[in-house]
């Protein structure tokens, strides 16, 4: 939802209109104690009540696990809604009028909800395809994997036939434009008009976690390729910040206070087939902060369950670090070499897929394994090797009794002297500059609309909050930034990129508006727009130059021949280009008269 409309004033209007008391009673039965309420907290189970409601001072809490806040926070918690859906919801009860948006804006989200009902009758369409004469060898092709049609319409898995224009032939039937059809990633232009993207698959419609449908995942038949094709990025459809499933698994996720994440559609739902209903897919792509916020609103507990070659392993490594920065307590559920999620529940009973799900390992336990497992540690380089890895592990563990405990674990399981073990993890902390606070991905109880504590950071982030201090400051300066190219990647911080999506976008949820607060509450840098922007794009051209350095480095160490020399001609012309523009940005600078740009 847009931002434009939603004035601190407004806000507190909605707040102090509605009885938090009678919203809260809706949930749960409340008996009056004193000047509070009292009942049983919705949030965890428990025999004594011990959750409280203030409505002098319109708040709640719970004694026993800790949640809190105002009637806003509690319908985005109890209803999982963003704090955009919960305002307007309680503004609508109160009939409180919601401020008009401004045409941009309202010209954004009509487009957005103009792709998801395209979406919408694009699903229906693969839908009733399936189950027409046409979807005969597709119906075939989901028995074979188990996927009976109770599965099939739970999912509400369609089917793509041959053909390059059947949609295109559906959409103009029902004179839909095709501009907005190829929008939407649903049909692209062709040298003869537009043809269907997705033809001879497997429909596997995803939708955000309000059950919107925002795009396709196709599954060919055949020995077609590529094997999976998913909707391209488009205004509604972004891999980094959806999970496939979570519409149907997100109450399982609640109840249950743990989430499975696997990589593909068929895993999804081969798990879920076998009671395992806690679960979502991240449909293959690396994990970002927004992937983590998106299963915090749900969870703090999550199993990683992908497949056991190659490519899983490295999904796991990237995914779980990330998860485990955001607070969230992570397990790896392990396969045998060969195995994915999706065969494994196929072949096995549903107590057998619940027993290996149980023996998911803790994550550091399964780095150290995985160590362990790589080298022969049973020879002097073997355990070197491995001691090494489990080292890197053990340096970034804040916490010093989880520390102390894995150094003991290893140094047993790699049979050294755990002394020497410990010495070598204060090195490698030493070396690393010792513990730094991580930006936040979130507050940590996001129920509560706080302010949020931002620690001492480098020149490179006090670079990147004056930036958004600026935007947020003069919103029209955003479209400035955009048209230089930047986007939310060029933020190193999780909170700022994450600030700079809802900006771009023109959307608003809690934990944006904790760190947007913090940052409002400061006064509206000093100098000129452009000086901050050239101190933006050094910091950003630096940062391409360390990863242009990092890949050479990684192609001298591992790989010879003519595709190596290719590849290095090629990011050696990538370097020097970017230096050349560096420096020829230095000496403009250095041209100017003083006082303009000393900061850059």
């Amino acid at each position: 939802m847009p931002i434009a409309h939603f004035s601190d004033d407004w806000i507190e209007q909605v707040k102090t209109s509605v009885d938090i008391v009678s919203v809260i009673g809706k949930h749960v039965a409340l008996k009056q104690t004193g000047r509070n309420f009292m009942g049983l907290c919705p949030f965890h189970s428990e025999k004594t009540p011990s959750f409280s409601v203030n409505p002098e001072k319109r708040f709640f809490y719970c004694f026993g696990c800790g949640t809190g806040g105002n009637v806003i926070n509690f319908v985005m918690k109890i209803e999982n809604l963003s704090f955009t859906e919960a305002v307007i919801k309680l503004a609508q009860e109160a009939g409180i009028p919601v401020p008009e948006v401004s045409p941009e804006r309202q010209r954004i989200q009509e487009k957005r909800q103009r792709l998801m009902e395209l979406n919408q009758l694009a699903a229906r369409f693969y839908y009733r395809n399936l189950r027409s004469s046409f979807g005969s060898q597709a119906r075939k092709y989901l028995t074979g994997r188990g996927i009976d049609e109770q599965l099939a319409r739970t999912f509400f898995i369609g089917y793509a036939p041959p053909g390059w224009d059947n949609l295109v032939n559906f959409f103009e039937s029902q004179d839909i434009d095709l501009t907005e059809a190829a929008e939407a990633g649903l049909v692209s232009p062709g040298r003869r008009g537009y043809v269907d993207r997705f033809r001879d698959r497997i429909i596997f419609p995803i939708c955000d976690h309000l059950g919107r449908f925002i795009g396709f995942g196709g599954r060919i038949i055949g020995d077609g390729h590529p094997k999976y094709l998913n909707t391209a990025e488009t205004p509604v459809f972004q891999k980094g910040r959806i999970f496939y499933g979570l519409n149907w698994s997100k109450d399982a996720i609640k109840n249950a206070d743990q989430a499975v994440v696997v990589e593909g559609y068929t895993d999804l739902i081969s798990l879920y087939a076998k009671g395992v209903q806690n679960v979502v897919a991240s449909l293959g792509t690396a994990f970002t902060a927004e992937h983590a916020r998106l299963l915090e609103r749900y969870t703090k507990n999550i199993v990683i369950a992908f497949d056991s070659d190659a490519a899983g392993e490295r999904a796991v490594q990237r995914g779980m670090k990330l998860l485990r920065s955001a607070g969230m307590k992570v397990w790896v559920a392990r396969l045998p070499e060969g195995e994915d999620p999706d065969g494994f529940a196929r072949r096995h009973s549903a107590a057998d897929v619940q027993a290996w799900l149980g023996q998911a390992l803790p994550l550091v336990e399964y780095l150290i394994t995985e160590a362990l497992n790589r080298h022969n540690i049973h020879t002097r380089e073997g355990k070197f090797a491995a001691s090494h890895e489990i080292i890197d592990v053990l340096a970034e563990l804040e916490n010093a009794v989880e520390r102390d405990e894995y150094i003991r674990y290893a140094a047993n399981k790699l049979q050294i002297n755990e002394a020497a073990l410990r010495v070598d993890v204060g090195k490698r902390q030493t070396e690393e500059g010792g513990f730094r606070p991580k930006p936040h991905i979130m507050p940590k109880n996001r129920h509560t609309i706080r302010r949020v504590q931002i620690p001492e950071v480098s020149h490179e982030e006090l670079v990147e909050r004056d930036i958004l201090r600026w935007v947020l400051h003069q919103p029209e300066l955003l479209d400035d930034f955009k048209a230089k190219g930047f986007s939310a990647d060029d933020f190193s911080a999780a909170q700022y990129q994450h600030l700079f999506n809802l900006l771009a976008q023109g959307e608003w949820d809690e934990e944006g508006a904790a760190v947007a607060g913090e940052l409002l509450a400061l006064d509206q840098p000093n100098g000129k727009w452009t000086e901050y922007i050239n101190q933006f794009q050094e910091i950003a051209w630096k940062r391409t130059l360390t990863e242009i350095e990092e890949k050479l480095s990684s192609l001298e160490n591992e790989r010879k021949g003519f595709d190596i020399h290719m590849e290095l001609y090629v990011l050696l012309k990538e370097y020097y280009d970017v230096r050349r523009t560096v420096i020829l940005s230095r000496r403009r600078d250095l041209a100017r008269p003083a006082g303009r740009g000393e900061n850059a």
